[in-house]
């Protein structure tokens, strides 16, 4: 697979899903039935993104921003990619075999637009129409509103009838310009170690600038030629120079960035709200896409206060908006360093759930509803949230695979990845 991989990078072949996926017959990690599997998937994703999708994808025009693919290519990242993959796969390939209607016009916008946010919207899209197709209801993709416009999700189960607005929400400017300064300090610091044959430990500044910079060319010139670290101090951090390669363990630090979010969350929400009141009713889903995990203290709140203060903080899109029945605010967090526990709270206006998904992804979901709750529809909302552990293992068996994921590969799927193998302890991820 590195041949192939080469042969990409170097201009010889685009990069495609067999490319991405690999060969099953080198995946040592797969079982006989997950190389049966790797080659339906990578038939099937061809076949519905269309030939040359994914070197697109990868490969954006001007001004685009191409969706993370990364978390998919299995023939570089193994198991944890491969179940992703089939995550992938097996959420489109259900809606497809099952011929929900709509699922034609979603395949028709990813393959005209593969773009991150074409692309994130419609995967979420997707798993949130599979979970609700495990809940017993019957399914319309982008269903068209009384007054024209296509929606996004129509669920009816029973006597409950369901339009979902899927929105994701990705990191701010600010948070985008204070990843650009880390980025450049860091390209910086890795000149240096080169041109010195010096390492660094400790912590970079807020803000990495033409100070620090020239602070840290002289420490690494000065290290480089007496063999005695350095302390380099700007804004209270402090980066070290010491000679030779860095040992395992070393590691570079900071610095922490928080931001309130909130007015951005509820901003985006207000806009669906308008988009769906000719509706009539609608919930509001709400994918977080690194705008609230893990960069605000709301984030590292107990459950229950999580529920609390989305309330609160949503009670005036209520009041605005009479026909949004709800809210839900998702997140999706890989965890390296050990997994948590499962969680479910309740409270008057809502409930939040923490559950662990193949594949060491950790899901929280926050349910909010307005004072006049419509039972059926929030029973329909809460146990698709609820129920989300069991989706991938439940639609592996539609497609005809016997064991769910568990029986494609002998790594545990429900068990963190170690530590080590990663840079942190944690990737959030908009899944």
């Amino acid at each position: 697979m590195n041949d192939a991989w080469r042969d990409v990078e170097a201009g010889r072949r685009q990069l495609d899903w067999a490319v991405a996926i690999g060969d099953p017959a080198e995946a040592e990690y797969l079982t006989p039935l997950g190389h049966e599997v790797a080659s339906r998937a990578i038939t099937d994703l061809t076949a519905f993104f269309g030939p040359g999708w994914l070197h697109h994808a990868n490969h954006p025009g001007p001004g685009t921003t191409g969706p993370t693919m990364v978390p998919y290519f299995a023939s570089l990242l193994g198991a944890p990619a491969f179940v992703a993959a089939i995550g992938l796969w097996a959420r489109l390939q259900v809606l497809v075999d099952a011929r929900v209607q709509g699922i034609g016009q979603v395949r028709k916008n990813l393959r005209a637009n593969p773009a991150a946010e074409e692309f994130r919207h419609h995967i979420a899209l997707a798993r949130l129409a599979v979970l609700a197709s495990q809940a017993g209801a019957r399914l319309t993709l982008e269903p068209v509103k009384p007054q024209g416009g296509p929606g996004d999700l129509r669920a009816v189960r029973a006597d409950s009838d369901v339009f979902v607005e899927v929105r994701a929400l990705g990191p701010g400017q600010d948070f985008r310009a204070h990843s650009r300064w880390i980025d450049d300090a860091m390209a910086h610091l890795g000149v240096l170690e080169v041109r010195h044959e010096v390492h660094w430990d400790g912590e970079l500044p807020t803000e990495p600038d033409l100070q620090w910079k020239n602070a840290v060319d002289a420490a690494a010139a000065e290290v480089s030629a007496t063999g005695v670290p350095i302390e380099v101090v700007v804004d209270g951090a402090t980066l070290t120079a010491r000679p030779g390669p860095a040992p395992t363990g070393t590691q570079i630090t900071g610095p922490l960035w928080e931001g309130d979010e909130g007015h951005r969350l509820l901003q985006a929400l207000m806009k669906k709200a308008i988009k769906t009141q000719s509706a009539g009713a609608a919930w509001l889903w709400l994918e977080d896409a690194g705008a609230v995990w893990p960069l605000t203290a709301f984030a590292r709140d107990p459950l229950p206060q999580k529920v609390k203060v989305l309330q609160q903080a949503l009670d005036p899109l209520f009041d605005a908006h009479p026909h949004v029945l709800g809210v839900v605010l998702t997140s999706g967090e890989m965890r390296f360093d050990g997994l948590l526990d499962d969680a479910t709270e309740t409270h008057h206006r809502g409930a939040a759930f923490r559950r662990t998904m193949p594949g060491s992804l950790v899901r929280e979901s926050i349910v909010v509803h307005r004072r006049l709750c419509v039972p059926g529809q929030y029973a329909l909302i809460t146990e698709m949230c609820a129920e989300e552990p069991a989706w991938l293992d439940r639609a592996l068996a539609r497609l005809g695979v016997p064991g769910g994921v568990a029986a494609l590969t002998t790594w545990p799927v429900r068990q963190a990845p170690t530590v080590g193998q990663y840079l942190g302890g944690r990737l959030y991820l908009p899944k």
